[in-house]
C-alpha cells in the first residue's frame, strides 16, 4: 500500500482539530479557533518525528499529548488541564480506533493511515459541519424561546399609562379569591398609575419565607409579544420587589 505523506498529515491534522473541538466542548471551554489550529499542527509536526524517537517511545507520546492539550487550554487550573487531557486521550483512542477499524487502515507512528489518502480528513471536515449546523439549529431555537418568554405589557387605569417589561413564567400559579389568575407586577413601577383600588392582601411562600403581597385592581392591561397583542380586563395584580430585567410576572 502507498500512502502520500501530505494526506496522512492531512488526514491527521482534520482528525486532531476535530478531537480538540470536542474535548473542549465536553468540558465546556472557551472554543477558539486558533488554539485548536495550532494544537493539532503542533501534533502533526512531532508526530512526523516519532520515527526518528527509537527509545521512551511512550515517554515521547505522553510529551506529545500534554503539549497538544496544553496549548489547547492555556489557562491556570491544573484540574481542569488535567481532565481536558483526559478527555482528549480517550478520544483519541476511541476515533482512531473506531476508523482504523471501519476503514482497515493502519496506526503508525502516531499516524491513522488508510488506504485512500484524504478520507479521515473529510470526514473530520464533514463532522464539523454536522456540529456547527446543529448548534446553530439550537441557538436559533433557544433564542425563539427566549423571545417568547419576554413580552412587553402596557397598564393602563383612566387617562395614565405605562408601559413594562414582562415576563411569562409557568411558575405563576397564583390566583385571587375568586380563582382569577394574579398578575406579579413590581411595586415601583406601578407608581405612575397613582392610586389603584385594593383587593386585600395574598399569603406566599418563597424560598426565604412567607411574604404577604398587596393586591391591587388594574382595570386594563395590553400585552404585546411576537406581533400580537393581547388584552385583559380588570387584572388583580399582586405588588412585589422584581428585578430590573423585567417588572411584570405573566402567568404562563
Amino acid at each position: 500500500m502507498i500512502v502520500y505523506v501530505e494526506w496522512v498529515l492531512f488526514d491527521n491534522f482534520c482528525l486532531d482539530c476535530l478531537i480538540g473541538y470536542l474535548s473542549l466542548r465536553f468540558t465546556k471551554g472557551k472554543i477558539a479557533s486558533f488554539k485548536i489550529v495550532l494544537s493539532a499542527l503542533v501534533g502533526c509536526l512531532l508526530a512526523l518525528l516519532s520515527p526518528k524517537v527509537t527509545k521512551f517511545v511512550i515517554l515521547y507520546k505522553f510529551a506529545v499529548l500534554f503539549i497538544n492539550t496544553a496549548l489547547l487550554y492555556l489557562k491556570k487550573s491544573i484540574r481542569g488541564y488535567f481532565i481536558l487531557t483526559f478527555i482528549y486521550a480517550v478520544l483519541s483512542f476511541v476515533l482512531s480506533g473506531i476508523l482504523t477499524c471501519i476503514m482497515s487502515g493502519k496506526l503508525a507512528y502516531s499516524f491513522v493511515g488508510v488506504k485512500k489518502g484524504g478520507v479521515i480528513g473529510i470526514m473530520s471536515i464533514g463532522c464539523f459541519l454536522l456540529l456547527y449546523v446543529s448548534r446553530q439549529v439550537r441557538g436559533l431555537i433557544g433564542e425563539k424561546k427566549r423571545h417568547q418568554k419576554y413580552a412587553v405589557a402596557e397598564l393602563i387605569s383612566g387617562d395614565r399609562s405605562v408601559r413594562l417589561n414582562a415576563l411569562y413564567d409557568s411558575g405563576n400559579l397564583l390566583t385571587d379569591r375568586n380563582g382569577e389568575e394574579v398578575v406579579v407586577l413590581d411595586e415601583k413601577a406601578v407608581m405612575p398609575l397613582g392610586e389603584l383600588v385594593s383587593f386585600g392582601e395574598m399569603k406566599i411562600e418563597t424560598i426565604s419565607g412567607n411574604k404577604i403581597l398587596k393586591l391591587v385592581k388594574i382595570p386594563l392591561i395590553k400585552i404585546y409579544s411576537d406581533g400580537v397583542e393581547n388584552t385583559l380586563n380588570n387584572v388583580t395584580v399582586a405588588l412585589s420587589d422584581l428585578p430590573k430585567e423585567y417588572a411584570v410576572i405573566l402567568p404562563d
